[in-house]
């Protein structure tokens, strides 16, 4: 077995459980429990969807060490329901959830050391996996992106059944002080187009902090 090859079975778990495990409806408090960065430019502030404008707000995850801007309402699932929703020791460490639960943005650090130029090499691997273990409806696509920030980021998009009603995802993979990052943001496939804005705010927005961060900036509690 290769190096690469380690590194993507040792994942296997976790992708199990990132991608497909939005079926439980777990309505969630409107209260958000973490700090407010005074801070923030004027960009990124709202984004339109259809004809609503939703409003958007920073957060800081992976220790102060990175910031992604997610809708407001949107807010840090809180551990019992995380247990709930993702019956696994390998459920993400930080989920953002809509209000209803429907729709969730994950992040999942690893210990999988990855340099930045294998990358490609492992999102193609990734993908390979994917299709193999997920009960996929709907294959979209995988690419290579550099976002604003400079930031290499392999997206993986496909449809896959559920219990219930069909899911979309899309699967971020980067970097991430030397080991990969998984992050994910799924809704209903019946909602898809709806919610792929936000989707693509996720992606575009994702940074490193440049700077340490003081007790004034979120701290994301660990849902595991």
């Amino acid at each position: 077995m290769n190096y690469m090859d380690e590194h993507i079975l040792s994942l296997k778990n976790k992708l199990n459980y990132d991608t497909a495990s939005n079926n439980v409806n777990t309505n969630l408090s409107q209260d958000d429990v973490l700090g407010q960065d005074n801070s923030v430019a004027e960009q990124n502030k709202v984004l339109r969807m259809g004809d609503e404008l939703i409003p958007l707000e920073w957060k800081t995850i992976l220790d102060g060490q990175m910031r992604v801007s997610v809708p407001k309402l949107f807010s840090l699932m809180p551990m019992e329901q995380a247990r709930f929703k993702y019956p696994s020791e390998h459920r993400p460490q930080i989920i953002y959830t809509s209000l209803d639960g429907t729709v969730n943005i994950t992040f999942n650090p690893t210990e999988s050391a990855l340099e930045v130029d294998e990358l490609p090499e492992f999102v193609e691997q990734m993908a390979d996996v994917l299709r193999s273990v997920q009960p996929v409806r709907n294959w979209i696509g995988k690419e290579m992106i550099v976002n604003p920030s400079g930031l290499s980021i392999g997206l993986i998009r496909f449809v896959v059944a559920g219990v219930d009603f069909n899911l979309y995802n899309e699967m971020l993979l980067f970097v991430h002080e030397g080991q990969v990052t998984l992050g994910t943001f799924n809704c209903m496939e019946s909602d898809m187009e709806a919610w792929l804005p936000v989707a693509e705010n996720t992606v575009q927005s994702l940074h490193i902090v440049p700077f340490p961060l003081d007790s004034a900036f979120e701290k994301v509690v660990s849902t595991r």
